[in-house]
This record gives C-alpha cells, structure tokens and sequence, in this order.
C-alpha cells in the first residue's frame, strides 16, 4: 500500500535525522518497520528508539541494545531494552512507569506483604513492590516472554542490596501446559505479549509484519505455589486474566488478596473468550468490592460494572480496577 503524504514526510524526516545523529539511513526493511512503528507507537517514540539504538550500533526488530537506567529517584536500578518503545521509553524517559500504579503502591503496601505479580514484563512493577515490603516480604513475578524475563533477572542483580524477587519464567493459567506466546506484530511494546493455546486464535489478531510465535510454559497456580500469605494480586496478561484467576481460585479464597486487574473489554472477548461483565461479575461474586484506580495520581473511585464498562469507550482501550474483599 502507498503511503500517505503525512507518512513519506515523517519518513523523509527520520531519515534525515539518523544521517545528522547516527550516520546511515536505515534500510528499506528497516523502513518497513518503522513506518509499522509509527502507525502503532507514533512518531516520537519511533524516532527515538530508531536513534537509541543507532547510537549504541543495535540492530534488530526483536531485541535493541541494553541501557542501565535509574528508576523512581534512583529507588532501584533497570535494564532496559533501548527497541521498547513503550515501558521501556517511559522509564528511560521519566524514570517511572504507569504513575497511578506507582502512587497506589506505595500507599498499600507496607513491610512483609506478599504480593504476586502475574504478567510481570521487564519487572518495573515487580521490583517496585520489592522495595515496599522489604526482606520480610516476598514478591512472586511471573513472566513468560524470554526477553522481558531476561532483562527482569539481569535488573534483580543489579540490586545493591538485593531485592525479595521470586522470577518464575511461565505463563499463569487454570491448568498446567503449554501456551502459545506471541506480540501480535508489534515487538517495540515489550507489554503486547498475548497467550493462548489455539495459535489460530492469535493470528486472527496480529496487526503488525513479522509477528513472532513461541511455546511457554503455563502453570496452575494452586497446588503449585503457596507463598503462605497474598496480600496483592496485580495481573496484566492481555485479556488472559480469567483463565489465570481461575487457576488461583483456592488461593482467593483463602488468603483474600486484594485484586489490582487491567480490564480490556476487547482483550477478555478475543483472547479470555469471556464477555467483561462476566469477568467483573466473577470477582464481584467473590464478596469483592471494585474500585476504578485513576490516572494519573492513583486515587481508588468506588464503582459498578456500568461505571467501569462506561470508562472503556471511544478510543481508550483498557481501565485499571481495584477489588477489595468485603470483610466478612
């Protein structure tokens, strides 16, 4: 398909930006990607990781050179991959990542929580989390993309001092298995990473050249874990969050964790094959209590399923919401 006038000229533009900076204009399946990255991530981001990793002579679609960049003031210390052009952007840019998560985080958790991180990414989170409940808590991430888990493993030994972080390379799920990993086509966003076990069901859905495809492990959690207490739960798998809950259905019920979720209506249809007022309803029949989490600054709004369905129209794509149990 031709581009567009709007296109060639942001074309035309990168190109003249990495001959001043890096030397070499990129190559025509470079170009290819970038005009893809463009269309998905837009024009500043693309630009900047084209140059991040020119100037550090990276090259690849799948995989850029490695930065070490300060996090939260310096609270903790980060690999990023310099091709991430959305998690990884923010945290090299503003040294942070999903602010509002960041304020609720570190308003409720305190010394010796457990908290179980499922969909962990490159660990921003994770190691957050860690540094909130300190050696006398624990903090079980759980990620199956081999590069995010990589850059997470190779942040846990950048800790000085070492930070209370279980990385389990495998994918939460309501049985144990195998399921199928892929981006979709769109590997400059380290946080697309989508699973499940019909690969027919993910390329329905790719949206970008070259998607990539891989086998990892999924486990149930009950049965195979039992840290002994969870006081959160934050999960974040692309729409496969009803299948993971379910596999920790006993440990819900037994520890009453509080329950951070994103909540992507079109993810829970086409990935979790569930309608989002089920999933909503799920937890809510668990004596829960929703709360929408606003951006930018965290603060928790008391809401219905309508409340909540009603934030994910038009353009915007997903909602974090807050489940705290009922006492009971």
């Amino acid at each position: 398909m031709k581009d567009g006038p709007g296109v060639t000229l942001r074309l035309l533009l990168l190109d003249l930006v990495s001959r001043v900076v890096t030397g070499p204009r990129p190559t025509s399946a470079e170009r290819d990607v970038l005009r893809e990255q463009m269309r998905l991530l837009g024009f500043r981001r693309t630009v900047r990781g084209h140059l991040l990793r020119g100037m550090c002579d990276g090259a690849g679609t799948r995989g850029g050179p490695i930065i070490l960049a300060p996090a939260l003031g310096g609270l903790f210390s980060m690999a990023v991959d310099a091709a991430d052009l959305v998690v990884g952007h923010d945290i090299l840019a503003t040294g942070a990542w999903e602010p509002h998560i960041v304020a609720f985080y570190t308003r409720f958790l305190r010394a010796g929580m457990t908290v179980v991180d499922v969909g962990a990414n490159i660990g921003f989170h994770a190691l957050h989390a860690a540094c909130r409940v300190g050696h006398e808590g624990r903090v079980l991430a759980f990620e199956p993309d081999p590069r995010n888990a990589s850059l997470l493993r190779l942040s846990l030994r950048l800790q000085e001092p070492s930070l209370p972080v279980d990385l389990i390379e495998a994918a939460l799920s309501d049985r144990d298995g195998t399921l199928i990993l892929s981006d979709l086509g769109n590997p400059a966003n380290s946080g697309a990473r989508f699973t499940h076990e019909d690969r027919s069901t993910l390329e329905k859905l790719v949206h970008g050249p070259r998607p990539g495809f891989s086998t990892v492990p999924a486990w149930r959690f009950d049965g195979r874990f039992d840290p002994g207490r969870i006081d959160l739960v934050k999960i974040d798998v692309e729409g496969f969050e009803p299948r993971a809950l379910a596999g920790m259905v006993e440990s819900l019920a037994s520890y009453r964790p509080t329950i951070l979720t994103e909540f992507a209506p079109t993810n829970l249809r086409e990935i979790g094959g569930i309608e989002p007022e089920d999933y909503l309803a799920w937890l809510l029949d668990r004596e829960y209590a929703c709360s929408i989490l606003e951006e930018p600054d965290g603060r928790l709004t008391p809401a219905e399923p309508r409340d909540a369905m009603a934030r994910v129209t038009g353009e915007r794509h997903h909602v974090d919401l807050v489940f705290t149990p009922i006492a009971r």
